[in-house]
């Protein structure tokens, strides 16, 4: 569906994408994962034909049909929700009475329904991203293409914006997704991580997480300050992170099994033994690792 060879794409001195190479296959969820500013947009504008890339290639084989939500909204705020949808299908040439059917379909969908006459402008931020899912799958299109869609969306509209996403996926449209949240990639059936315009993994969930070369335990503790300092001073210890109400113990380079009893020394009197144990890691700690590395990597590049 889409393949990219060595995709780069520069502004000025800035380069935006690196040397991407991936494929996304039909009937897949793929998740791009990354930081504000990995290249995320700029790959999806060249998917979508929105640019050129400078160096590589990109190859969209449903560049003529294919639905694209953008990060920011982008329809009209002084239209209403019936009329947003009836202007997509009328400038995509989808025969009226094809559009209104799909139209109740999709708003009953999104739960949009009752609201077809509101204006565009006047949607919460959660609303107006189901409008523009709507409106972009009125023209029935084979991919789906959706830059950071739930970004500055509440808790609850991102659960039922995803929710929307899984089910037209079972149904097979090829989705390709990109987020910087990373329980959001749970959905998908392959994820690429994206850093400074490089892809540094990608996959499905288990080949990405299999990366991680390193030991992790959890620490469960309600004086985290205090494990932070005593933790500062092991050498074992690579990285001590908080991950909602515990923390994450990463060893260092070439320590295994052995990290648990470091650390529970390191704690004790402070932290029960029984409250530290090893862990698998989650996408978060095989990211956060790699984007390290990729740090590294380009600082000694910079540096030669």
């Amino acid at each position: 569906m889409i393949t990219a060879q060595h995709l780069t794409r520069t502004f000025g001195r800035h380069a935006a994408l690196r040397d991407v190479t991936l494929s996304i296959a039909p009937g897949e969820m793929f998740a791009l994962i990354g930081p504000d500013g990995a290249g995320k947009t700029t790959f999806f504008r060249i998917a979508a034909g929105l640019l050129h890339a400078t160096g590589g290639t990109l190859r969209n084989e449903s560049l003529a049909s294919f639905g694209f939500v953008p990060q920011r909204f982008s329809l009209y705020t002084d239209l209403s929700i019936d009329e947003n949808i009836a202007l997509r299908a009328q400038l995509y040439g989808v025969p009226a009475a094809v559009a209104r059917e799909r139209a109740s379909d999709l708003l009953a969908r999104v739960g949009l329904d009752r609201f077809g006459s509101r204006l565009a402008g006047q949607l919460s931020g959660g609303m107006k991203q189901k409008l523009a899912l709507a409106s972009a799958l009125v023209i029935a299109p084979r991919l789906l293409l959706l830059d950071e869609p739930t970004t500055g969306v509440d808790p609850l509209s991102r659960r039922e914006f995803w929710a929307i996403l899984h089910r037209l996926h079972h149904e097979g449209l090829t989705i390709v997704v990109s987020t910087p949240y990373m329980d959001e990639a749970a959905y998908a059936t392959r994820l690429g991580f994206l850093h400074d315009g490089r892809l540094i993994a990608s996959g499905t969930r288990q080949d990405v997480i299999r990366t991680y070369s390193r030991t992790l335990l959890e620490v469960r503790s309600t004086d985290r300050v205090a494990v932070r300092a005593r933790l500062a001073r092991v050498s074992a210890v690579d990285d001590v992170s908080l991950f909602g109400s515990v923390l994450h113990i990463r060893g260092a380079e070439g320590i295994g099994g052995e990290l648990a009893a470091i650390v529970r020394d390191a704690l004790a009197g402070l932290v029960a033994a029984d409250h530290v144990a090893a862990i698998a890691p989650s996408l978060e700690d095989v990211f956060v690792l790699n984007g390290e590395r990729a740090e590294r990597s380009a600082g000694g590049e910079r540096a030669a």
